[in-house]
């Protein structure tokens, strides 16, 4: 899976699995051709309406399966793995055979804290595990962060070896883009959730 399609499931606004660019290919697995290399993307904002306004959103979104069913996927609760302890909703999409399933497996849930972690799973080999917060910012309203780890495929030079200054060299202008990415996307979030009643 890539970060942008984490991006695309963190979204506010009714994405397509995604807004501006997600690739269409799950990454390769690893190889002496090609490292998946470790990333991630932070990013926080103040939302002008109370912590627990933006809190029932999120879980709204991503425990109950909200955000998939706005993609257009067929939400069920998972009940077929028993490592879905804390609750997991997989969503289906039989019109899109490069990405026909997504899984949001709840990893960890504090009320108190607000904080929500998740692993979202697709057919590929590579999980991407998001955590969202939500703080208090006064009584009317709240700071909203949210932050992906995932992995990213670097292949290997035509001329050359996979070498850690070569990769960094790499995944400096791809990390770059992906916190755009982010970014953008927070930002359509931040609109629809002060739009809430």
């Amino acid at each position: 899976m890539t970060l942008r399609l984490a991006a695309g499931l963190i979204a506010a606004v009714v994405l397509p699995v995604s807004a501006p660019a997600l690739a269409e290919d799950a990454p390769p697995p690893a190889s002496a051709e090609t490292a998946l290399a470790p990333f991630s993307d932070h990013y926080a904002m103040r939302v002008e309406k109370p912590a627990d306004v933006v809190w029932a959103h999120l879980k709204r979104l991503y425990v109950d399966g909200e955000r998939m069913r706005q993609q257009g996927f067929s939400v069920s609760q998972v009940t077929d793995d028993p490592t879905a302890w804390l609750g997991a909703v997989r969503g289906v999409l039989a019109s899109n055979t490069s990405r026909p399933q997504v899984t949001i497996m709840v990893s960890g849930i504090d009320e108190k804290a607000r904080l929500l972690t998740l692993m979202i799973v697709l057919e590929n080999p590579v999980h991407a595990y998001v955590i969202h917060q939500v703080t208090p910012e006064g009584t009317d309203a709240a700071i909203y962060q949210t932050i992906i780890q995932t992995q990213w495929p670097v292949k290997k030079p035509d001329s050359g070896e996979l070498t850690a200054e070569y990769i960094r060299e790499k995944m400096q202008a791809d990390v770059a883009f992906h916190n755009s990415e982010v970014a953008e996307i927070m930002k359509r979030e931040k609109a629809v959730i002060e739009a809430l009643d």
